[in-house]
């Protein structure tokens, strides 16, 4: 009886056994360049300022998204044959699916981890595309067991609830739409505004805080109410999108979204809250409270939900270094402080977060290799703007070369951040996981001062840090970033420059088209390959006013959005459209 038993278990002992081979061929596979995440920023993130823009960076976000997650449905697939089948479909779902739903997403968050194991083991965001993928395989994988006409039925079935779900999802947003945005529109945030801003958190970065020392942060809601107003209009117009954040009594932050609905007219208006804060460097999360137009979650569901939300927030990898830090976060009505320490960032959270985790890692190696055919091009060309031209020119006949077994795109993205490092600031290393190490950010900086752009080593720099932060962050933050400086200069710096705004305005366009397809890419590789033209790139700009104390841009240009600015905003524009590269 008992060698009948076991020679009954040992089919599915082997099973079992090549199930996990597999599934452990699997997670080597996901380890690839080609099966890693591409991240928010490959498809377009922030070009959402205009309803069709957002639209069509949704289509590509969301395909993008369904692409990283299906990569995980073999593993659910495999799994549901390690198991046993049952007849019935209660203990099917509890004896095969479930099971197989939690040992394939471990094995999932195994292949996640080995993708960074730097940066610990996975949190809950980081498993959410991955629990759809394995869901989907689990759900083929059963059908595949039950035969043939299951496996045929199975898109009928899916696609009846997707459309249930649509319907339901599409009836619960109609009847929560409202005729008035609940978030009424922010007043224009005015260069004084910035400069508050700014102040407020000039010499608090985390990253430079000397070791054993804190700092705090006080954060007042006029600051807030300002920050939201001058970052959120970057992403998206106070036409289509709003929002507020609210630093109420006891512990309690509050949340408003408001949202038009294209082709409706209507808002979609959004409330959260909770008392959240850092007491003796552990992070809570309490009472939450959710509403949607004029549905409102149960208060005793999201008070159940409160310590899972908090224990996710803790779970976060992306998180852990800045919760870490923080000593203590307290919030009172009007006003929030944190208290924190130093803190060590991954290396290359921004390019992780930008193009995904596999692809920053390439990223990095692509970009050392730029940085050294960069620093050795522009160590051999004499100073002025031949120095710059042969830095570009060198830096697109590698991309160029590159591009002949991989993406165009992706080869001039990493030229430009190399550029950025070389001749914009060194400071750009450790945003791409440090690619040029502290001797040759040593030797940019000497090198730097003798590359010039129309005779200036200034413009130089603002051409190729907007070019790179393009890169980094799109258009919109890089023009904010580059208004933002000459703002500042007019403060008791050197003066706001519409030269030197014109040079940030050119080095985002570089950074567009030379990133904007495969083929306008492939098309500025040539251009530039085969000589760095400084007159295609960047108009003359020497006529321009310069030097202009804040006084005089307040009152003679009328500020940042005056009648004067504008008409000079205006010329710079007019000029950049002139440029042969940007035609």
């Amino acid at each position: 009886m008992a060698e009948s038993r076991t020679s009954e278990s040992l089919p599915g002992l082997l099973r079992l056994l090549l199930v996990l081979t597999l599934m452990a061929g699997w997670v080597a596979l996901l380890q690839m360049p080609a099966l890693q995440p591409r991240g928010i920023g490959a498809a377009g993130f922030w070009d959402v300022n205009t309803v069709r823009a957002a639209a069509s960076s949704l289509g590509r976000a969301l395909l993008d998204l369904a692409e990283e997650a299906l990569v995980f449905a073999p593993l659910g697939f495999l799994a549901v044959f390690g198991f046993r089948d049952r007849a019935l479909r209660l203990t099917r779902a509890l004896l095969v699916a479930l099971p197989a739903f939690v040992f394939a997403l471990a094995a999932s968050g195994i292949a996640v981890w080995l993708r960074d194991r730097a940066a610990g083991p996975p949190g809950p965001s980081d498993l959410l595309l991955p629990a759809f993928g394995v869901l989907a395989g689990v759900v083929l994988g059963l059908a595949l067991r039950r035969g043939l006409l299951a496996l045929l039925i199975l898109p009928v079935k899916l696609l009846a609830a997707l459309v249930l779900v649509l319907v339901v999802g599409l009836a619960l947003l109609v009847s929560s739409l409202d005729r008035e945005a609940a978030v009424p529109r922010s007043p224009e945030v005015g260069t004084a505004d910035k400069r508050r801003v700014v102040a407020v958190f000039r010499g608090k970065d985390p990253r430079r805080i000397p070791e054993g020392q804190l700092r705090t942060l006080r954060l007042e809601q006029e600051d807030l109410d300002r920050l939201v107003a001058w970052g959120l209009p970057l992403v998206q117009s106070p036409d289509h999108a709003r929002a507020a954040v609210a630093l109420e009594a006891n512990q309690t932050v509050g949340l408003r979204l408001s949202a038009r609905v294209p082709h409706v007219g209507r808002w979609i208006n959004v409330s959260a809250a909770a008392r959240l804060g850092v007491e003796e460097g552990r992070f809570f999360l309490r009472q939450p409270r959710l509403s949607v137009g004029r549905f409102t979650a149960p208060a005793r569901l999201m008070d159940a939900l409160g310590p899972v939300l908090a224990a996710a927030v803790r779970a976060e990898r992306r998180l852990r270094p800045v919760l870490a830090a923080l000593r203590e976060l307290r919030v009172d009505r009007g006003v929030a402080e944190a208290t924190y320490g130093r803190t060590q960032m991954p290396r290359g959270l921004v390019a992780s977060l930008v193009w995904g985790e596999g692809a920053s890692a390439g990223l990095r190696e692509a970009v050392a290799e730029q940085v050294e055919s960069v620093l050795a091009a522009v160590a051999k060309a004499p100073a002025g703007d031949t120095r710059t031209a042969s830095a570009y020119e060198a830096a697109f006949r590698l991309a160029r070369e590159r591009s002949r077994e991989g993406s165009a795109v992706e080869a001039n993205r990493a030229a430009i951040l190399a550029l950025g490092i070389v001749l914009g600031s060194g400071q750009l290393s450790p945003v791409v996981a440090d690619p040029a190490s502290e001797e040759q950010r040593v030797r940019a900086a000497e090198l730097r001062a003798g590359a010039t752009l129309r005779g200036r080593a200034d413009w130089t720099r603002h051409f190729s840090l907007s070019s790179a932060l393009t890169v980094l962050s799109a258009v919109a933050p890089s023009n904010a970033a580059g208004l933002l400086k000459e703002e500042l200069d007019a403060d008791g710096g050197s003066g706001f420059s519409f030269g030197d705004l014109l040079a940030d305005r050119a080095g985002t366009s570089f950074g567009a088209r030379a990133t904007a397809d495969e083929s306008q890419a492939a098309a500025l590789q040539q251009r530039v390959a085969g000589g760095f033209e400084v007159a295609a790139f960047l108009p003359d700009g020497r006529d321009l006013p310069e030097s202009i104390p804040d006084a005089e841009l307040r009152g003679r240009y009328g500020g940042v959005g005056g009648t004067l600015y504008r008409r000079y905003a205006q010329e710079i524009e007019r000029r950049l459209r002139a440029c042969p590269a940007y035609r």
